[in-house]
């Protein structure tokens, strides 16, 4: 899949979820900070860096850390600088499926922007579960490939 095109899709559908101030689906709270992962503000060393065409988004866990049947949440944060790492998006999973997404400004903003549901067919929520980017699995390097792609590590595949 062209990571532009990613990228583009998950803009629309953070801008939508922020412009509706969405809360959709549940109450506030539905994901449970005592859950793996939930409590995590910011990114760990072994966060994975995932590339788009604009720079890089932070995910943790990363793959490896991740049982098909994985309770907890996932969170994803953008890479402005390095001391600027914003959080973008918080993803909570239930035996292995989304069932709850903040999404946050991407600037710096403490407090989620929008939440959204499983089943995410509120309005504003539609397309939350199909981007790539909301899956359990999103394919990494390891963080230091965005200081140095010349790195071994960082000439394999993504994880």
């Amino acid at each position: 899949m062209c990571f532009h095109g990613t990228l583009i899709r998950f803009a629309v559908l953070a801008s939508l979820l922020l412009s509706s101030g969405v809360r959709a689906g549940g109450v506030p709270g539905s994901i449970p900070s005592a859950a793996p992962g939930c409590g995590v503000d910011a990114p760990p060393p072994d966060a994975g860096a995932y590339v788009t065409p604009g720079g890089f988004l932070l995910v943790y866990p990363r793959n490896a850390a991740l049982p098909d049947n994985y309770s907890g949440c996932k969170t994803l944060w953008v890479v402005q600088g390095p001391g600027s790492l914003p959080r973008l998006m918080r993803l909570y999973f239930l035996e292995g499926r989304l069932t709850a997404a903040e999404a946050y400004d991407g600037r710096g903003g403490g407090a989620a922007s929008a939440t959204c549901s499983a089943p995410f067919d509120a309005p504003g929520c539609e397309g939350v579960a199909d981007s790539p980017l909301t899956a359990l699995r999103l394919a990494t390097w390891p963080r230091l490939c965005i200081d140095n792609a010349e790195a071994p590590a960082c000439s394999a595949e993504p994880e």
